[in-house]
């Protein structure tokens, strides 16, 4: 079957885990020389930093104004995704984002409520950001695609499309009504490097994330806020 290709020129959003304030993720280990030990051994074990290696030539540090050699930008091409996105399966590394600000953090909800249901997280609190990117391309328009297709069956038109070699795709979630979502397969859309946005907190209260802590407005936010009740209560 083919779907409609459309233009894309907007801002998509997402969150990151990431600590409030943020930190130097090896400030920890004391002195300076463990620091950079720890630093060099990350070059040669971490697929994001390998991946940027055969980008540059083996120059990491080169052209680092470029949008696609940004962290943000770079990372969710290079990481395996175990548990799939929304069309595709593991482990196709792609960046999926909202169109608003209220379905990145619903999908961010989900997606940390799955894996920390399957690690048995006890009680705890996920700090994660907003980082919004401007996206500029043609997209396959796939907002058609009957809402109760199967997992199975959306992977596989996500599989053919990513083979085929297009830019990504864009789509509605069913439990997420109001809100559209873009799967990004090649990054060559990405035209500017992405910018940090608010701050939260969300609260794990073992089974279920129940609320979210904004840091900038200093207020806790309901679940049923962000996600549609009928999901909330599921």
């Amino acid at each position: 079957m083919e779907y409609p290709q459309i233009a894309v020129d907007g801002h998509y959003r997402r969150l990151i885990p990431s600590k409030y304030p943020t930190i130097d993720i090896y400030e920890k280990f004391g002195s300076r020389e463990m620091q950079a030990l720890a630093a060099e051994l990350e070059t040669i074990t971490n697929p994001r930093l390998a991946a940027k290696s055969r980008i540059t030539g083996g120059n990491i540090s080169a052209d680092s104004s470029s949008p696609k050699l940004q962290n943000w930008n770079h990372a969710p091409f290079s990481y395996p995704m175990p548990e799939g996105t929304h069309f595709l399966p593991p482990p196709y590394s792609v960046m999926e984002l909202a169109s608003d600000e209220r379905g990145a953090l619903a999908r961010a909800i989900i997606r940390r409520e799955e894996f920390l249901s399957r690690t048995d997280e006890p009680v705890c609190g996920v700090d994660m950001r907003m980082i919004t990117n401007k996206v500029v391309g043609s997209f396959v328009d796939l907002r058609g695609v009957a809402q109760d297709t199967s997992q199975a069956a959306r992977w596989k038109i996500g599989w053919r499309l990513y083979e085929d070699g297009v830019n990504g795709v864009i789509f509605n979630m069913a439990e997420l009504p109001g809100s559209e979502f873009i799967s990004i397969f090649n990054d060559d859309v990405l035209l500017e490097k992405g910018v940090q946005g608010a701050h939260y907190r969300f609260r794990w209260d073992g089974q279920r994330i129940g609320r979210l802590y904004d840091f900038g407005a200093d207020r806790d936010i309901d679940r049923s806020e962000i996600i549609p009740r009928p999901m909330a209560a599921a």
